[in-house]
């Protein structure tokens, strides 16, 4: 089968595209036609040896944790999907084991979801690691209607989905984001945006309920400015931050700093499905690169900043 490998960990440039031995089925597993992997900063962290020393030295591997596609066959152990079901879910690439970014894929059916009438591949293969980080934000933050919600990298492959979750869940949505975005960051129903690159959000006298950090580059003392008491601040990077005086600040003034990594049970799809189908969740997807250009995708994906997510089609 085609595939996009890497067979040593470093940047966009030890990505291979070839040929790999195509994945065997077991009795209890499913076997997928790939259609759509989105790409998220984790694949290429990972790629470029974060974790090896989880992730190991066994090669070649694959990146791409998010995925959408079509049944090919189901294990004899199997009974809740069967071939041509149109499935989208997300396979854990930090135990070493293989990506989505091959022709074709063999995945446990716990990891895996019908998808939604209505929704192509691309938009379900861009849910399942952004959406559900924006989802668990959201899910901490408790009650939000009517309060102050603040996102930063407002249009990247979370913050995206967070303006509209955040603004489905009745929050006022002010979102930070560079000049050429501000138009976007409205469309997607933020009630106000920051342009960063004219304003200061400090000079701005301006308090927060829950600020959730796509981004994740917020300096501490910015967070405590900018959060109202019991406020809560969220952030894509893994917690606790190493400030050892962080706890006792939290203690006195009720500010939480976390992390909101996804959770995937069945409830936190179901949301996020449900918003679809009620038009208030729409995936943003303007770049889209065939497999054979996926180092030209994870380019763009570390170099830039796409608006929404990054899709790889595969045929």
């Amino acid at each position: 089968m085609k595939a996009a490998y890497y067979n040593r960990y470093g940047g966009p440039d030890v990505i291979e595209y070839g040929d790999l031995p195509e994945p065997v089925l077991t009795n209890d597993k499913v076997k997928i036609q790939v259609k759509a992997v989105s790409l998220n900063p984790v694949d290429y962290k990972i790629r470029q040896g974060v974790l090896k020393l989880i992730t190991g030295k066994r090669f070649p591997k694959l990146s791409g944790a998010d995925f959408a596609g079509l049944v090919l066959e189901v294990g004899s152990d199997v009974r809740v999907f069967k071939p041509g079901d149109n499935i989208y879910g997300n396979v854990s690439i930090f135990t070493g084991k293989n990506g989505a970014l091959s022709e074709y894929l063999t995945v446990s059916p716990d990891r895996i979801r019908m998808i939604p009438e209505g929704m192509r591949y691309d938009q379900a293969a861009s849910l399942p690691v952004a959406a559900l980080t924006a989802q668990t934000g959201i899910r901490k933050s408790g009650e939000l209607y009517a309060k102050r919600l603040l996102v930063n990298g407002a249009t990247g492959g979370v913050g995206h989905f967070m303006i509209q979750i955040g603004k489905a869940n009745g929050a006022h949505v002010t979102a930070v984001c560079g000049t050429n975005n501000v138009d976007l960051a409205k469309h997607l129903g933020a009630d106000e945006v920051i342009d960063y690159s004219i304003q200061d959000i400090t000079k701005m006298n301006k308090k927060y309920d829950v600020i959730f950090d796509a981004f994740g580059m917020m300096k501490t003392g910015t967070i405590f400015q900018l959060l109202n008491r019991k406020g809560r601040y969220f952030s894509t990077l893994f917690f606790p931050p190493k400030s050892f005086y962080l706890p006792l600040i939290g203690l006195l003034t009720g500010k939480k700093m976390m992390s909101a990594n996804l959770r995937g049970k069945p409830e936190d799809y179901e949301k996020i499905e449900t918003l679809f189908k009620e038009g208030k969740l729409v995936p943003l997807i303007e770049h889209t690169f065939p497999l054979e250009k996926t180092r030209e995708a994870f380019e763009l994906l570390e170099n830039s900043k796409p608006r929404g997510k990054v899709v790889v089609s595969i045929s």
